[in-house]
């Protein structure tokens, strides 16, 4: 960050951005956890960012020896819609591997009501996305989707890391061809604990995202011992020393903080208009999506029936 660089963001702003998104506006590197900047390290370049995700999704998935990836392209994070009235799909990470198989991440910070369906829904999306001759389901590649969640979404489980797939009542796999895996960063006290030696490369991984900014002493011995989290780091600090980025970076933090309170008030009031409390949260991520991929006013106010000035303010951000 340059010494001429004015942050934009109030002293006020900046106590309520600690306290209830669990980010120090002020640290010297931006945090991962901000989609954007998680996006950016694993696919701003060819080489590095490559590299990088490689080692991510490896640990990840716990693929050793001959079952590691070496190699994987970044596509178009978009799936197709029919027409206008099914849903958008927008990843934020898409990739393909040399033998076909996809892997999805998604960065999820704000708790969502309906999380544990959303994933569903987008793994089965990516999954029959696939092209494929006539019936020929057997040339349907293995999907994998990644979510990387700050907070709870799995009730009763203490591990950070939970994968699912389809199995009987005994737990035999019917197949994987369709996996979830969440990693929660809100479980990684135990974690913290160890000696840097004796974490997983799963655990290096989730320490990297979830305190890049405020322990950044613990995440340089990481880097030391993990040559992706090394070149991960290697992008973050570029990124972090960009005052275009740093300012977008603001943004969207000041836009997740009244994001929230917004949130807050239409859990109190319902938003008049007849929207279930349950559902808002879901309306307001639709209008997003469908301002994204160029709905109309009146399309996106039809679907989500949101009131105009919410829709306004999603379609001018």
């Amino acid at each position: 960050m340059t010494e001429e660089y004015k942050t934009a963001i109030t002293d006020e702003q900046k106590q309520l951005i600690k306290s209830e998104l669990g980010i120090d506006p002020d640290s010297e590197l931006l945090s991962p956890m901000v989609d954007f900047i998680f996006k950016r390290i694993f696919t701003s370049d060819e080489k590095t960012s490559k590299g990088a995700l490689i080692d991510f999704v490896n640990c990840i998935l716990e693929f050793e020896g001959d079952c590691k990836i070496v190699d994987l392209t970044v596509v178009n994070p978009q799936i197709p819609v029919v027409n206008k009235t099914h849903k958008q799909s927008i990843f934020d990470i898409r990739a393909v591997c040399e033998n076909g198989e996809q892997i999805v991440i998604e960065m999820q910070r704000g708790k969502m009501k309906d999380f544990k369906q959303r994933a569903q829904y987008l793994l089965s999306k990516a999954y029959a996305g696939q092209s494929i001759s006539g019936e020929k389901y057997r040339m349907l590649k293995r999907c994998y989707l990644v979510c990387i969640t700050d907070f709870d979404v799995i009730k009763g489980i203490k591990e950070p890391v939970v994968d699912y797939r389809y199995r009987d009542r005994q737990g035999n796999d019917l197949t994987s061809d369709e996996t979830i895996v969440f990693l929660d960063l809100t479980k990684l006290v135990c974690v913290l604990n160890k000696n840097v030696s004796d974490m997983t490369g799963l655990e290096q991984w989730a320490v990297f995202i979830k305190h890049a900014t405020d322990n950044i002493k613990l995440v340089n011995k990481i880097a030391e011992e993990r040559e992706g989290i090394k070149m991960a780091r290697s992008i973050l600090r570029e990124i972090s020393s960009d005052d275009v980025a740093r300012a977008q970076y603001e943004s969207e933090l000041i836009y997740q903080l009244d994001y929230n309170s917004r949130m807050g008030d239409a859990w109190e009031d319902g938003m008049e208009i007849g929207i279930e409390k349950g559902k808002i949260a879901n309306a307001i991520e639709n209008a997003i999506e469908m301002a994204e991929a160029d709905f109309s006013f009146d399309m996106i106010k039809r679907i989500t029936k949101l009131p105009d000035e919410e829709i306004t303010r999603i379609m001018n951000r």
